[in-house]
């Protein structure tokens, strides 16, 4: 099978190296315990290649019994399953936006560690990665996992995906005369009556627009024809539904996928359009252990976990998360990727994308007039 990662050979020849050295220390015990208490970011039993049953063991051992994970506001069912399938080890989230990076190196400078993964975007991981806060690792379980999943330095691992749609609120835009195209978007009918987040800043509307610009549905041209309608640029994802939701404005372009776009039809005026005519964005989540985390072992049966087959499973039925592990289903009602309009060729995550961001960013600043 091309494109898969079958057996992480670096991680286990490390893991080899390390055993190598603990035996002729005599230091073997101390150090598969992953330290006590699980404090103070002990490096975990094995060091790469061991299985999941082997990481529990040493988390077990290590008193290793909560996870936390910064990020995005995602997979609490899915915590709450891995929880129940190792039932000693509690998952405690702190959702962040924004300040994610700045904590992070706070906690990294000071020594004072409370985060154990983080699980974000693929921007904010790629700056910490450069900073040595998340730290290298190959999950336990990687069949079926492609190599565009990876990131830099094995620092972050992509676990799930988002396919972005178009709302409309149908009380102001008849079923009729709603945008079916990202072309439509561009049409003079829609000037002054499209909401989305902000794409001069990092974000969702920022990702929606690279990606799609990746696929070669739009252009330029284009950019410069949804500029001239005068789209609303607020800073963030719900204040602009709640834009939507008040009449306010009429269209949603970004920050709505298929988990966010089918729930805003509940008990609402508001419609859902997807799959697009022309395209496909799509988003991606990235998981990484964090360099000093205070659970080390834990944190990496979490990562493990959320690529394997259950964990895959679970994101796909329980959270509507595209699974990115070969032969795990989409989620019910979604297409897979090879059936939807003009999806973005995966590549693997690299630092080149921030620079590329920073002069999209400008390219947005300018064209949009900010």
């Amino acid at each position: 099978m091309t494109g898969m990662r079958r057996t992480p050979a670096r991680a286990m020849a490390a893991a080899a190296g390390l055993c190598l050295l603990l035996t002729s220390c005599g230091g073997g015990d101390d150090a598969a315990a992953g330290g006590s208490g699980g404090g103070g970011g002990a490096e975990p039993s094995g060091g790469g290649g061991e299985s999941m049953d082997d990481l529990y063991a040493a988390a077990q051992e290590a008193g290793e019994d909560t996870v936390v994970v910064y990020g995005i506001k995602t997979g609490t069912a899915c915590y709450d399953q891995f929880s129940e399938t190792y039932s000693d080890i509690t998952v405690q989230t702190q959702y962040m936006v924004g300040e994610t990076q700045a904590r992070l190196q706070q906690e990294h400078v000071s020594g004072q560690n409370v985060g154990d993964v983080l699980r974000t975007g693929n921007t904010s991981m790629l700056a910490l990665i450069q900073d040595g806060i998340l730290t290298e690792y190959v999950p336990a379980d990687v069949e079926g996992i492609p190599d565009a999943a990876y990131g830099p330095e094995n620092a972050m691992i992509n676990d799930s995906q988002r396919l972005s749609g178009i709302a409309y609120n149908s009380a102001n835009v008849p079923d009729a005369d709603a945008p079916q195209s990202w072309e439509d978007l561009v049409d003079p009918k829609f000037r002054g009556r499209i909401v989305m987040p902000d794409p001069t800043v990092p974000g969702a509307g920022l990702s929606i627009l690279q990606s799609l610009l990746d696929t070669g549905a739009v252009d330029e041209e284009w950019l410069e024809a949804l500029a001239a309608n005068e789209p609303a640029l607020i800073q963030g994802v719900q204040p602009a539904i709640e834009a939507l939701k008040t009449g306010e404005y009429d269209v949603m372009l970004g920050g709505l996928d298929q988990i966010t776009g089918p729930a805003l039809e509940q008990g609402t005026d508001l419609r859902y359009v997807f799959p697009v005519e022309g395209a496909t964005p799509l988003t991606k989540h990235y998981t990484g252990v964090i360099t000093k985390a205070p659970h080390p072992n834990a944190a990496r049966l979490l990562t493990s976990w959320l690529v394997s087959e259950e964990g895959q499973t679970c994101l796909a039925e329980k959270e509507t998360e595209m699974p990115v592990r070969e032969g795990v289903a989409p989620p019910e009602g979604v297409p897979p990727l090879d059936e939807l309009p003009a999806v973005a060729e995966q590549k693997p995550a690299s630092f080149d994308e921030l620079d590329a961001q920073t002069a999209l960013l400008q390219q947005f600043k300018q064209v949009f007039g900010r």
